[in-house]
């Protein structure tokens, strides 16, 4: 394994080497328990004081020479490549880890990874926006002041009505307010620009599956010939697929119970799970560039805000279930610091990030809770509720407002369904119909997406962002992506609860199509060793009102449908 991962490492200069705290202390209420929120970024777009210092922020990160272990190049080179350590974290001992990043996919790290690795960059910004508030004229210092005090990065909350990639990402230059007055700055949501264009052979390289984006001086969204982003393809692809990303989000809020399986899409449950839909939104926002690819994805602006909505969503999950939590589990692909196939639990290292001390690791035990970071989500300000309980019904309704307005997801009556009422009048209890998709990762030999659909309704679609490396699959790892899909789109002209004719209607119009993300071409079923497809109904008893979910019933399987 020695010849196999290099334990190379930055070796910052002075003038570039300084703290690197894990999380943001300003404006934090000690006695009230109030963090300032993270917020949309739509929303903070419209507060121009916060706004400015971010585009701002930013910008320096994204200035600072890469060999700054707080540049943005080397922040965002942790989740993946270019394969090195950061800080001079390396594995433990000569046969962990494997030549990859640090990042934990596939496995219940995955939430828990990327709350550190948010914290380090907001912490970073934050600083930045910091010594840039205290360069304002003297009248209107302590406004920036505050806003710097108060200011956390945004998230972009993709899976909420109307679905589309924001505007302000789309933009070569954005107007802010510096301190010498209203000006046209560079955007930093729009790319970044590689500083030391070409890179390195052995971090960027020029063969391989990934090496077209490796060679780019920008980071790039669907490129054109010319090496130009294409948004327009992002809001196609909400416009076709958006509907899934949706109902994959409420289902996990309403129908999966416990940490491990709301964690990761390898649960071998088959749950619902927060990593599916994030799966999905680095390939719509990529295409062919650098968010798609695990090994480049954190170079896209992009990622920042999408990450950012994922440890939302766990952020406000947890709110709802505050009991349950990590268990050990087998995390099948490895990182750099994680050898593949091996056991994780809630003292894990989360590395490469320490706490305060600069030497203890940060584990899943230690960031279980925003608050040891300095932050809050606008769903979740836990220190206003008197009970947790109470805390639970009101983030309830929040995902229920969001991300089920009309009660057509929860079984709700729809015409009845308002989240300001204290009560909605029960109803029988139906029969739900869903499918699940289970695929190893290696089957297509690269990124692959399985959408099903019954006839032409198209009801839900699964990626899987890249195959296992070699080395993995060397250790016996084989990591399969799960998902489920809830049917009652495609069965709207039968009559649910007769299960004969529903089987008859699926046996004949069930069907799901595999097509690679690098060239968009269908792979024959027969030729993708190990999906599974499965169709199970279960009795679903409606949720007496909008501060709870849904009651799911025991899973009755029908194998025979996909025989």
């Amino acid at each position: 394994m020695e010849s196999q991962v290099q334990h190379l490492y930055f070796q910052p200069s002075q003038e570039y080497s300084h703290n690197h705290d894990v999380g943001v202390k300003t404006g934090i209420n000690a006695q009230t328990g109030y963090r300032p929120p993270r917020r949309d970024i739509l929303d903070l777009q419209k507060d121009l004081p916060q706004f400015s210092l971010y585009i701002q922020a930013m910008n320096r990160m994204m200035q600072t020479p890469e060999v700054a272990l707080t540049s943005y190049f080397q922040i965002a080179g942790i989740h993946g490549r270019p394969f090195i350590a950061w800080d001079n974290v390396n594995p433990t001992t000569p046969d962990s880890g494997i030549p990859i990043g640090y990042c934990t996919h596939g496995n219940t790290l995955f939430p828990t990874w990327h709350r550190p690795y948010l914290a380090l960059i907001e912490a970073i910004m934050a600083g930045h926006a910091q010594t840039i508030a205290k360069t304002y004229p003297v009248a209107s210092r302590p406004l920036y002041q505050t806003a710097a005090d108060n200011l956390r990065i945004p998230y972009w909350d993709w899976a909420a009505f109307p679905q589309r990639f924001p505007d302000v990402m789309t933009w070569p230059t954005v107007r802010i307010n510096t301190p010498t007055g209203l000006v046209n700055v560079t955007n930093p949501l729009f790319q970044y620009k590689f500083l030391s264009n070409p890179e390195p052979e052995e971090w960027f390289p020029s063969t391989g599956g990934d090496s077209f984006v490796g060679s780019l001086p920008t980071t790039v969204r669907y490129p054109d010939a010319n090496n130009k982003s294409q948004s327009q393809f992002i809001n196609m692809n909400f416009a076709d697929d958006g509907i899934y990303l949706t109902q994959a989000v409420w289902n996990t809020f309403a129908k999966t119970r416990t940490y491990n399986e709301m964690s990761t899409t390898a649960n071998p449950t088959f749950a619902n799970s927060f990593e599916g839909p994030h799966n999905t939104i680095h390939i719509f926002v990529g295409g062919n560039g650098h968010m798609s690819p695990v090994s480049y994805s954190g170079f896209d602006p992009a990622f920042w805000l999408h990450h950012t909505n994922v440890d939302r969503h766990v952020a406000m999950w947890q709110a709802i279930y505050p009991d349950t939590w990590i268990e050990p589990a087998i995390s099948q692909g490895g990182t750099w610091t994680i050898y593949p196939n091996t056991v994780v639990d809630g003292n894990t290292p989360l590395t490469p990030f320490t706490t305060g001390d600069k030497t203890t690791p940060w584990t899943s035990n230690s960031a279980r809770y925003t608050k040891s970071f300095g932050y809050s989500y606008p769903e979740v300000q836990d220190w206003l509720q008197r009970t947790p309980a109470q805390l639970a019904a009101n983030v309830t309704a929040r995902v229920n407002q969001i991300y089920n307005p009309d009660g057509s997801l929860g079984t709700f009556p729809a015409r009845s369904m308002r989240i300001r009422d204290p009560s909605i009048a029960a109803r029988d209890t139906k029969r739900e119909w869903s499918v699940t998709v289970s695929v190893p990762n290696k089957a297509v030999g690269e990124g692959f997406s399985v959408k099903v659909s019954v006839g032409d309704v198209g009801v839900g679609k699964l990626f899987v962002v890249s195959a296992p490396t070699q080395i993995a699959l060397d250790a016996g790892a084989n990591p399969i992506t799960n998902s489920q899909f809830t049917l009652t789109r495609g069965l709207t002209d039968v009559d649910s609860e007769n299960v004969d004719e529903v089987l008859s209607q699926l046996r004949e119009n069930l069907k799901w199509t595999v097509v690679k993300t690098s060239d968009g071409s269908v792979v024959p079923n027969h030729e993708v060793e190990g999906l599974a497809i499965t169709v199970q109904d279960q009795i679903v008893t409606p949720a007496p009102d909008a501060t709870k979910f849904p009651v799911y019933g025991e899973k009755t399987l029908h194998p025979e449908v996909t025989l």
